[in-house]
């Protein structure tokens, strides 16, 4: 039962897909009377703890990696980046980009960045969702009445959704803004990509001279300095069953960390998925990138945790329902932000930084 437990709780992570629930991307408008830069690089920076440390730098785990963390052999954390250059400027018939990287990050001299080949469009395979989502919120010893909410999945996917669900994610949506940056522009380079895809080694650094140069934009250089590493690992913790029967999840704080969140994805022996969120509302986590005054808004809200929390109880009713889950959680962390100018530059750099760790509870002596 636990092997099932263990392929439910992994599928349940990606049901949200299936519900058509969530906050608005946050998009700022252009200032009048400015120009927007002909070219944008983003750089997403992640720490990841725990189940799913040591994957390939796109994040999919193979089967050598899923035997690994089974095993425990996995390293106990590892880093991550995700490149994105775009350009208003069209590529040429051959685009080429590269990141010149500091040698602290122990990978050569630069990046490649790669224009990802046009995707063929497919027949989407017809899927007819069923089954019931109980949903459970709120940190401590017992869940308030009212609890848990039960979905039907059939009826989310034909999009009755109900009202609690929609006010719940209209609330959220004022104060846990994901955004995720270009995803293409007429000029556009990514990695990892194809060509290198390579893992980011053991103590490897960002701190130092950045320098990103292509044949579709302008040169652009930055440097980055103390405090815009690699944040620290959230390394969640089991921390036992507390005398009410609520279940105790630490983890270790994180330098630089502007909140947290928590999230559990499981199913009990009937099949239904359940999920649970460290929110004092009715909603799903966000474990994504937040805004430093996005998080201090979702903070102020309850819909996360203060950057001084350091553990939350699993509510008893919830450690009982679901007694083998995946719990997973995010460090949200600073940005960095880089112009050529002050006004009307040429190019601007977004660094982004969060920490997420997970755990697989209740899979001991599996």
């Amino acid at each position: 039962m636990k092997q099932e437990y263990m392929l439910v709780a992994g599928a349940a992570a990606l049901a949200l897909s299936n519900v058509a629930v969530s906050a608005p991307a946050n998009k700022k408008a252009p200032v009048a009377g400015r120009t927007a830069p002909i070219a944008t690089y983003w750089m997403d920076v992640t720490t990841q703890s725990g189940f799913g440390a040591g994957m390939a730098a796109g994040g999919q785990p193979n089967m050598a990696d899923i035997m690994a963390m089974m095993s425990g052999q996995s390293p106990s954390y590892s880093h991550g980046l995700r490149l994105r250059l775009a350009s208003r400027t069209a590529a040429p018939a051959t685009p080429q980009a590269d990141h010149l990287i500091p040698p602290g990050l122990r990978m050569g001299t630069s990046l490649p960045l790669v224009t990802p080949a046009r995707a063929e469009p497919t027949s989407a395979v017809p899927v007819r969702p069923q089954g019931r989502i109980l949903i459970y919120w709120g940190c401590g010893d017992r869940v308030p009445a009212g609890q848990p909410m039960v979905l039907d999945v059939a009826q989310l996917a034909s999009g009755k959704v109900p009202e609690s669900i929609r006010r719940g994610a209209a609330a959220m949506g004022q104060t846990r803004h994901s955004y995720s940056g270009p995803a293409s522009a007429p000029g556009f380079g990514e990695w990892p990509n194809p060509r290198d895809s390579r893992t980011i080694p053991a103590g490897a650094s960002l701190i130092g001279a950045h320098r990103v140069a292509g044949n579709y934009s302008p040169p652009i250089d930055f440097t980055l300095g103390s405090g815009q590493d690699f944040m620290g690992p959230m390394n969640l913790a089991d921390g036992g069953a507390a005398p009410s029967g609520a279940s105790l999840i630490r983890w270790t704080p994180v330098t630089a960390a502007t909140g947290y969140a928590l999230a559990l994805f499981g199913a009990n022996e009937a099949g239904e998925t359940i999920m649970w969120s460290s929110a004092r509302n009715p909603g799903f986590a966000n474990l994504d990138y937040l805004t430093p005054a996005d998080a201090a808004r979702a903070v102020a809200a309850g819909d996360a945790l203060s950057p001084a929390t350091t553990q939350c109880l699993l509510p008893a009713e919830l450690a009982r329902a679901v007694p083998a889950g995946m719990v997973m959680g995010v460090a949200y962390g600073p940005e960095a932000h880089f112009a050529e100018a002050p006004k009307d530059p040429k190019w601007a750099v977004t660094v982004r930084y969060k920490s997420n760790g997970s755990l697989m509870r209740g899979m001991q002596g599996f």
